[in-house]
């Protein structure tokens, strides 16, 4: 990445394989992010965001072992810096209260993320003063 170019450092969570290509892929044509990692457990989640460090952790809520509701919250208690966007295929009674409860930023229909992403990312760029230059470690 050149200097000075200031994307988003972006951690992404999900047990599908075929969901993590597709947002990656997507997510790569932004010209505002930058996926530094990638995981398929909310356990890979609390783990690569220690080492990484990324900005925004984009998190499926439905995983193995630990859940993206749990890893969030996690996150939110040991990282409260990091910006956490929850995403889920399934819309479930509860699940937009719970996705506030884990301190999550945001929610969003995994149907409507692409067109929903952007919008998130610039709100999140204007709370959290995210003009500072980064750089890609991956």
């Amino acid at each position: 990445m050149p200097p000075g170019d200031k994307r988003i450092r972006t951690l992404v969570v999900d047990d599908s394989a075929d969901f993590m290509d597709a947002i990656c892929s997507f997510l790569e044509v932004l010209p505002n992010v930058a996926v530094i990692a990638k995981g398929r457990s909310g356990r890979d989640a609390v783990a690569l965001a220690h080492e990484w460090m990324p900005d925004l952790v984009l998190m499926d809520v439905r995983m193995p072992e630990v859940t993206g509701l749990q890893a969030a919250s996690q996150l939110m208690r040991e990282l409260p810096d990091v910006v956490v966007i929850l995403m889920s295929a399934f819309e479930k009674k509860g699940i937009w209260h719970a996705s506030e409860e884990s301190g999550a930023f945001a929610f969003v229909m995994k149907e409507h993320l692409t067109q929903e992403l952007p919008r998130l990312l610039e709100l999140a760029a204007s709370q959290k003063g995210w003009n500072e230059p980064t750089k890609n470690c991956a």
